[in-house]
Formats: C-alpha cells, structure tokens, sequence
C-alpha cells in the first residue's frame, strides 16, 4: 500500500533579488560574478551591499538593510567618465577599474613682434645704405684726388725766358721741401730761387724779403720773374705763367707747378 509521504518545500518567504544575489555570489564562480557586477557598472547602477556576513537568507532586516543601500548611480558621461571610482561592490570582489591615460604633446606657441622684426629690417638697411655711402665718398675722393694730378701734371710748359730761369726750376721737380734748404737734396722758397738764379748765373739775395728788395719791381710779370706774398714777405716763387709758378711751398710738398693761391705782393725781375 503506498504511503503519501510529503516533500520537503522551501519555507515561504519574501523573495528578494538583493538576497539572491548574494547567494549566487557565494555559490558561483568567481568570475561570473565580475562579469554581472561590471554589467551593472557600465549601465551606471552601483549596487552596494551592507549587513553583516552571517545574516540569514531571505529574513526581514536583512532584506530592509538591502533595499536601504542600494543606490543608483548617475551615469558619468564625458571626459571624467575615465576617471571614476570603481564602486564599494565592485572593489569587494576584486574588480578595479584604471583611468584610461593619454600623453599630449603640447607644442610651444612662438609669437613673433612684427614691430621688432620691421626695426631690425630698417637698421639692417639702413646699415647697407650707410656703407654703400661711404664706398661712394671714398671713390668720389680717389677720383678728385687723381683729377688733381692729372692737371698739375697736364700743364702746358711755358716758353723758356730769355735767361732760361723756367727750364732750370723744372730740372729741380721732386726735390722735397726742407726749411732753410739751398741744394737739391731740399729747398725752402727763397732756398730755391736763389739756386736758381745762381745757376743761370745771376747772384741774388738768399731771403724772399731781401729778394723782393734788391729785384725791379713789374707790373706785367713774364716767364722767369719772382712773385712775392705778404707784408712782409714771407713766401717766394718763379712766375710762369698767368695763375702758374714754381715753388717750394711747405714741408711734406715737392717741387713742381703750383698755382698762385691769393693775391701777390708784387713782381721782381732781375
């Protein structure tokens, strides 16, 4: 006779997922459970269990303390969705969440200052200018500097005198100016004409002012005559020709033709 023995059935209770939750946590591989916890985290629900180890399955307070904590998480949408803490629940199973890192590399910003850079242009050119200038002057001088050779050099010869007086001052060209000189290693002014005289063989005076003194004075001056300057005489040469004479003007000069600067003091002739 069969006897009706009756099956063992599961207390009634309330059921709660949070408390079945648990329990399959505690039944089931690890790694599962991960996986539905990080289900959770990216649909932005955080659960978080409290309550202590031991409470019982399915009893009253432990259900209350469940729904207690369980909070719902604000999605976090945008550049600090990297950069959130993973949540109590999460870290109790082992699972942490690493901010996503990326390296920019930021480039230096170079500003250049136009007005800066529009003075150095302008000195730069005004620099070129400057020596462009010079190179100019000192040709300019070099130029003028041989013009005046070539006219001193391109004087026609006067017609020699009667005494040749012209023709021996000229053998005398080159011969440097030396204060108190009477020979043709160096003459001064009346140094010069006295030579020149004596070698034509007329005897003067060895000053230009006792020069002037002994010589009849002209009006008209002809090739070979003495020209004089100043009051007293203090500079002597050999008339040429109108504006040209021969003499020996300064230290650091030569022989040769020079032109009348000023006006004479007078002609002599001898």
């Amino acid at each position: 006779m069969a006897q009706n023995v009756p099956g063992r059935h599961r207390a009634p209770g309330r059921f709660s997922a949070m408390s079945e939750l648990k329990t399959i946590a505690k039944e089931s591989a690890q790694p599962a459970v991960k996986g539905a916890a990080i289900v959770a985290a990216s649909g932005g629900l955080v659960a978080s269990f409290a309550g202590t180890a031991n409470a019982a399955e399915g009893s009253g307070p432990a259900v209350a303390a469940d729904a207690a904590t369980t909070t719902t998480a604000p999605a976090v949408v945008g550049p600090q969705a990297g950069s959130v803490q993973a949540p109590s629940a999460l870290s109790s199973i082992g699972f942490v969440a690493k901010p996503a890192s990326k390296t920019t590399t930021v480039k230096p910003l170079v500003i250049k200052d136009v007005q800066v850079e529009t003075q150095r242009k302008e000195a730069k050119a005004k620099a070129a200018e400057d020596r462009a200038a010079a190179r100019q002057a000192a040709a300019n001088r070099t130029s003028t500097s041989a013009s005046r050779s070539t006219t001193r050099t391109a004087l026609p010869d006067p017609a020699p005198s009667a005494s040749g007086i012209v023709g021996i001052a000229k053998s005398m060209f080159g011969v440097p100016y030396v204060y108190g000189g009477t020979t043709p290693s160096g003459f001064d002014c009346s140094g010069l004409t006295s030579y020149v005289y004596r070698q034509a063989g007329i005897s003067i005076p060895r000053t230009a002012s006792a020069q002037k003194a002994a010589a009849t004075p002209v009006s008209s001056p002809r090739p070979g005559d003495l020209v004089f300057f100043g009051y007293p005489v203090y500079h002597v040469g050999i008339y040429v020709s109108p504006g040209t004479m021969i003499d020996a003007q300064r230290p650091g000069t030569t022989i040769g033709y020079h032109s009348i600067w000023t006006t004479p003091s007078g002609y002599g002739r001898f």
